[in-house]
């Protein structure tokens, strides 16, 4: 792989990658346990979604 493709991953990829992370982690805390896990399941959780729904706002009004 070259250099130039090497460098290009992150930047592409880097965030799919924390989101989808984000998502299994919340799913995994969802089912540990009670209270504190199920806050933390609602967050990990709801963060991938709301910033995929602000970009797609975001897309829309610059239109």
């Amino acid at each position: 792989m070259s250099a130039r493709k090497a460098s290009a991953f992150w930047p592409l990829w880097g965030w799919p990658i924390a989101l989808g992370l984000l998502s299994a982690l919340g799913l995994l805390s969802a089912l540990v346990g009670d209270d504190l896990w199920d806050w933390a399941s609602w967050l990990a959780l709801g963060l991938p979604v709301a910033v995929c729904g602000w970009f797609g706002l975001r897309r829309e009004r610059e239109r």
